[in-house]
Order: C-alpha cells, then structure tokens, then sequence
C-alpha cells in the first residue's frame, strides 16, 4: 500500500474513532455526600443513611451495658434484614455504624469480626504448630452482644403520587441470655410525583 494510501486508511480510522467517542460519552459530576443531583425518588439516600447510622452509634454508647462497663464488651455484628421494597446493600448500615463506633467509643467496646473466623482459625493453628512467629497466644473472643437490624417500608401509590415510610430499627441482644438490652429507630417518609416512574 502507497504512503497515501496509509496515511487515508489511517485518518479513516481515527476519524471513526472520534465519532463513536463522542456518540459514547457522558458526563460524570462529583456531589456532595448529601446531595441528591436531581434525582427524586421516595427510597432512602446517602443523607438517611449516614443519619441512621450516626444517630444509632451515639444512642449505643448511651447504654449502660456499654458506658458504665468494667471491661469493654465485645459486639459481633450480624446481619441487617432487608424487608424493605428498595434493593441495596443492607450492611452498609453496619458497618457505617461499627465504622463511628470505633472512631468515637474510646475503647469502651470491642467489635468481632466474625467474617474472618476461617482464616483466624487457621492462623492460629499455623501460630500453634511454630509454623510462624507469634507474640503470645490469645482466646479466640466470644461475643457479649449481638448487634442486628431491621429495614421495613410501606408504600403507596395514588395517582400522581408515591409515598414511602421507611423504618430503620436495631438492637443489642444479650449472647448469653438474649436479653435485648437495647433497640432504637430511625423513620422516615417522603413523597414523590409520579413523574419519575413509567
């Protein structure tokens, strides 16, 4: 092939690029935590979320279990049930929750990470066998509490409009006798125009 010849096939090519580039791009805009950028919905945001999650971190250090303990109870986190009619990551509230705990508790409890057991264990038995080094040895830790929740949501939908209440709640539950010794909530109701939904 002639060097024109190239150089026409290569500007073939590189304009077929732009145009597919441009017909595929989008705009992509960075937004505060708290900001909904337009979008109107009647499902929970970041802002409810964040809120919750605060809100229930400050009430669980309020407890006495917890603020008047003599040693720092231990909390293993569970799980967090999605009743709710929205889709999303029902954890998130958890760990958000354990994430201002740790940051703000001072060392008044201690949190399980039971996600990590398997690979606890199987450190601990290398440690054991002289496999690799270890600083001393330590009792694999039971839990004082168990701390769960629970996502619930009725909606309505007349005409035009759409209503949904959104009720965040959870608790702390003995491990030993499965007391509950604490629970709160969060609600919240918004309404939307129709608008938005086919």
């Amino acid at each position: 092939m002639s060097r024109r010849g190239k150089m026409f096939l290569f500007m073939s090519f590189l304009a077929v690029g732009m145009f597919f580039s441009s017909g595929c791009a989008h705009h992509t805009e960075r937004v505060g935590l708290d900001e909904d950028a337009g979008v109107v919905d009647t499902f929970a945001s970041s802002q409810d979320i964040r809120t919750v999650a605060q809100r229930m971190a400050s009430s669980l250090l309020q407890v006495p279990e917890i603020s008047s303990a003599a040693q720092p109870p231990r909390i293993a986190f569970l799980s967090v049930e999605n009743r709710s009619s929205e889709i999303f990551d029902s954890d998130m509230m958890l760990e958000k929750i354990r994430t201002l705990l740790l940051k703000n508790a001072r060392g008044k409890l201690r949190f399980l990470d039971r996600a990590k057991v398997k690979e606890i264990i199987k450190e601990r038995e290398a440690k054991r066998a002289g496999i690799v080094t270890t600083s001393g040895s330590k009792l694999l830790g039971g839990a004082d509490f168990f701390l769960t929740g629970i996502i619930s949501s009725i909606e309505k939908q007349e005409e035009k409009k759409r209503s949904t209440y959104t009720r965040f709640s959870f608790r702390l539950t003995d491990a030993e006798s499965s007391d509950i010794i604490w629970e709160d909530e969060y609600e919240i109701k918004k309404v939307s125009e129709r608008a938005t939904w086919d």
